[in-house]
């Protein structure tokens, strides 16, 4: 067994003594969740008449917009914001917190100059989106999802790969025993696409809101939050430990052979969603701590993809496209136009999802 495997091997034996302390604050932890839940329904008692409003402004600012050019690849990203700070949606203490987006167009993908820069991230291509919608203010959490599957006995797997020795996928591995031991409120892992359209389908039949995956634009459009600049805090990947769950000085002790940041953010795996600095549209981990599963098919470039938003769904579609990078990456796997791929069916330790709601 290598150095790395075996501090992996001590970490999993050192967190099984802290199981019954875990469930201890996972109590507290939905205790917090519920007050904080009505704290918010009694703050916003309007919420349809919000969302007529968003609309209706949104619908206005695009009309009045210039028209789209897809060659103008250099402009700068614009935002049409129906109100001056983003809207929250919460449809109930069992389901994500929801930020609304608001409107607008950039340009998806990266120049061939950035530091980082992969063929897959092109060609440049602008994009517009002319309509506000909701997305998850976290991942989807192991309690979210846990709620998700007492209810409806889903099968969320039975194996996945994992950093564990032996066999993999690791037999006996799913969400909820991942192999090392996790809060309610850390991102729910060892997913797939088949489990996170599971998951949106019953949020939809429960709230009676359209939810879904989001598409690669629309993820990227989010997580940028208004910058071109590679990361979406600047051009300073160096200061990933403020706004990231990344590989770090506790990710080396952990794992000496992994490129890691000179920093540390506090955490050797993963963390607490709203752990690190949120964008300008309020939303957390937007990269680092999990990849997270998209709507579209993967393409190995850009030709051909959607310019409205909308996911791309052709080809065979044996691979599903993630964005956001987990937190066994470093700050160059944080960039805002890095993409990747899984083979569809896999479960995979570092493969969360977030949710999209539709306005």
């Amino acid at each position: 067994m290598s150095q790395g495997w075996a501090r992996i091997s001590a970490l999993a034996a050192l967190a099984a003594f802290a199981v019954t302390a875990a469930k201890a604050d996972d109590v507290s932890i939905w205790k917090a969740r519920q007050a904080r839940y009505a704290a918010f329904a009694a703050a916003h008692t309007h919420a349809d008449a919000a969302i007529a409003k968003i609309k209706a402004k949104t619908a206005a600012l695009v009309a009045k917009a210039s028209p789209f050019d897809p060659a103008a690849i250099d402009k700068p990203p614009v935002i049409w914001r129906a109100f001056a700070k983003p809207v929250a949606l919460w449809d109930g203490v069992d389901y994500p917190e929801m930020i609304e987006v608001p409107a607008g167009d950039y340009t998806m993908g990266s120049p061939d100059t950035e530091p980082g820069h992969a063929a897959n991230e092109g060609p440049r291509h602008r994009v517009r989106i002319a309509y506000s919608f909701a997305i998850g203010k976290y991942p989807v959490t192991k309690g979210e999802f846990a709620r998700f599957v007492a209810e409806t006995g889903f099968n969320p797997g039975e194996s996945c790969f994992n950093f564990e020795p032996g066999d993999q996928p690791r037999p006996g591995r799913n969400f909820a025993k991942a192999g090392f031991d996790q809060s309610i409120d850390e991102p729910a892992v060892c997913q797939n696409e088949v489990n996170a359209q599971a998951y949106v389908n019953w949020l939809s039949r429960k709230t009676g809101h359209f939810y879904r995956l989001l598409s690669e634009a629309e993820y990227e459009y989010a997580e940028r939050a208004g910058t071109s600049t590679p990361f979406w805090w600047g051009t300073d990947g160096s200061a990933a430990c403020a706004y990231a769950n990344g590989a770090d000085i506790s990710t080396k002790a952990l794992i000496p052979s992994r490129p890691s940041a000179n920093c540390n953010d506090g955490f050797a795996t993963f963390a607490p969603v709203g752990s690190f600095k949120p964008n300008a549209f309020g939303l957390y981990d937007m990269v680092g701590n999990a990849w997270s599963i998209l709507a579209d098919c993967w393409s190995p470039t850009y030709d051909g993809a959607p310019t409205d938003g909308s996911p791309y769904l052709g080809g065979p579609c044996t691979r599903r496209a993630l964005h956001g990078g987990p937190w066994l990456q470093d700050s160059t796997g944080f960039r805002s136009a890095l993409r990747t791929s899984y083979e569809v069916g896999g479960h995979f330790i570092g493969h969360s999802f977030r949710v999209a709601r539709t306005l």
